[in-house]
């Protein structure tokens, strides 16, 4: 198929067109950042007006877009930038797709749209997000479904992956591989409790399998089994030389005390110090987001989550050279 990504040079593009070119398919790629790629268009939806945008791409003659644009953090983004990048640039992606008459997209979402909560998560669970995250791509998902619904030929995908991790992801599996690395490592409770993750590896063969699998409205979590603990997570790691178990249990609210003046040096100094309220708190709730229903029909997940957790240890220890 001709493909465009968008968000394409993020953690999750940068590898997704690389494979996607590998499985035969045309790639075209759009982001605000620049790139080497000669298929490739600088543009920021929800800024940028779309209508040389749809000029330039009518010859691509573009079947399906992947959605991965999207505003994604905890340190420094306001709710403005959550919502521009994720409500404003959908809304914007929604003019394209009928701009460009293409009627597949598959739109990256979030399991945040449950919010957090200590119970298991399918797709029939609650959505009740609760953070600015959760709650712009609530309000994403609710633009890509009312465009499905306009014509009968359109088909939509709505993706919710957990924590996403691999090689060159700098996010909370790096800050967790960073702590064990550490001589003393330190846990914060007991690690007995499910955190959903998914390895980039598996979410972009997942996709692939979603593609050929099109048909009107679509949703499913992304989370790979089989749903370990955390305690389990560091048990993978800690199976790496160089990496260790942590040995020193702070009890939750100690954590949260701790935190409060890392939050606020940070915020005075404009520099991520790892260490925040917000991080401790998602770091202690359980995060058990079933998958299910894509296996349902037929995905096989293709690499196990404790060799891809090693995969990224041995690459945490190349780049930092310990």
């Amino acid at each position: 198929m001709n493909i465009l990504i968008t968000g394409s040079e993020g953690f999750v593009g940068t590898k997704m067109q690389v494979e996607l070119k590998k499985s035969g398919h045309e790639v075209t790629t759009l982001d605000r950042l620049n790139s080497n790629y000669s298929k490739h268009f600088v543009f920021e939806l929800g800024k940028d007006s779309i209508d040389s945008l749809v000029m330039e791409l009518t010859s691509e003659n573009i079947e399906l877009i992947i959605h991965l644009a999207a505003a994604k953090g905890d340190f420094l983004l306001s709710d403005d930038d959550f919502f521009n990048d994720n409500v404003l640039a959908t809304a914007a992606l929604v003019k394209l797709c009928d701009s460009l008459a293409v009627f597949n997209l598959i739109h990256y979402s979030t399991v945040s749209v449950y919010g957090h909560n200590n119970v298991k998560n399918d797709e029939t669970a609650n959505i009740s997000p609760n953070n600015p995250y959760g709650i712009t791509k609530l309000e994403s998902e609710k633009l890509v479904i009312n465009w499905q619904k306009t014509n009968i030929s359109n088909n939509l995908t709505i993706l919710r992956p957990s924590v996403i991790y691999g090689v060159n992801n700098f996010a909370n599996m790096y800050n967790l591989l960073s702590q064990l690395n550490n001589k003393l490592p330190i846990m914060v409770g007991d690690g007995n409790y499910v955190k959903s993750i998914i390895a980039l590896d598996n979410l972009i063969d997942l996709t692939e399998f979603v593609i050929t699998e099109m048909n009107a409205l679509q949703i499913y979590n992304c989370t790979d089994e089989p749903y370990p603990k955390l305690k389990e997570i560091y048990g993978y790691v800690s199976e790496v030389d160089g990496f260790r178990t942590p040995k020193v249990k702070i009890p939750y609210i100690l954590a949260l005390t701790l935190a409060t003046p890392f939050d606020l040096i940070s915020n005075l100094i404009k520099k991520d110090l790892k260490i925040t309220r917000e991080r401790v708190y998602k770091f202690k709730m359980p995060t058990d987001f079933r998958s299910d229903l894509i296996r349902s029909k037929g995905y096989r997940q293709k690499y196990s989550t404790k060799d891809q957790l090693q995969k990224m240890a041995h690459w945490f220890l190349k780049i930092n050279k310990r």
